[in-house]
């Protein structure tokens, strides 16, 4: 899917371009103060307002490659299709909390533009760092669908007298 090329380049683009100019401002800041006894006011603001973004956009990148902490001690065990009901489970809840996301950012971005905050360093509107929770939410939900299609999608597939791997205690068959 072209679209979701699209996407998956541009998370990751907006991730390491965020991260890259985060530590940049934190190292200049750094140096500035130590080396010159000179402070910028707006760079720690900036830095955390990078931060918050790469962070939620990166959340997204990490449901994509299913890299969020799980705990899987008991679903490891199970049978093949308790096992993909669980998945399935999970991406709803997933689902979910990505709706919650969007709703509470957006109605927190619309409260922030009525009564026309700025942030105190930069004076950029506050709407800017809030909304990273609504995209964010946003991208995960398209994530966590994207997810929930593929589990459904292989649950119909499934042979139903599929077992478990029969492991020799090093991870392996």
């Amino acid at each position: 899917m072209k679209i979701n090329k699209l996407l998956n380049n541009l998370e990751e683009y907006v991730a390491v371009l965020s991260l890259l100019i985060a530590s940049l401002l934190v190292f200049l800041q750094v140096v500035l103060r130590y080396g010159f006894n000179i402070s910028l006011v707006w760079s720690e603001e900036v830095s955390r307002y990078i931060i918050i973004w790469f962070i939620l956009v990166g959340s997204s990148i990490a449901v994509r490659e299913k890299a969020h902490a799980t705990v899987d001690a008991v679903v490891a065990f199970l049978p093949t299709i308790p096992k993909k009901i669980c998945s399935i489970l999970a991406n709803l809840i997933g689902v979910t909390f990505s709706v919650i996301l969007i709703w509470s950012g957006s109605i927190t971005v619309s409260n922030v533009i009525e009564f026309g905050n700025v942030t105190p360093a930069v004076g950029i509107p506050m709407a800017i760092p809030y909304l990273a929770l609504p995209v964010g939410g946003a991208l995960m939900l398209i994530r966590f669908l994207q997810l929930f299609i593929q589990d459904i999608t292989n649950f119909k597939t499934s042979a139903p007298h599929d077992k478990p791997p029969i492991s020799d205690g090093r991870g392996t068959r």
